[in-house]
């Protein structure tokens, strides 16, 4: 399923699991600025496809954003505009 999910601007940056792929249980905004798809000083509505879990998420830094490896996990949702 896809969903939208509205991020305000200037939004407090939020805990975030893997690379393309999150856990379900990550920050979407921060997750979407990991992602390129906003910034955070502007915000902005951006759509989330909801994903099964896996084995393992890998942590890396983009756009400002640290985001953390993980384990397997039994959810996750990918950022896709």
């Amino acid at each position: 399923a896809e969903v939208a999910y509205r991020c305000p601007p200037g939004g407090t940056p939020g805990p975030v699991w893997g690379t393309d792929v999150y856990t379900d249980d990550s920050s979407v905004c921060t997750a979407a600025v990991h992602a390129g798809r906003i910034t955070p000083a502007t915000g902005g509505t951006v759509r989330i496809q909801i994903g099964p879990g896996k084995e393992a998420f890998r942590g890396s830094t983009r756009h400002g954003v640290a985001s953390s490896g993980y384990g397997a996990w039994d959810g996750s949702f990918a950022v896709v505009r």
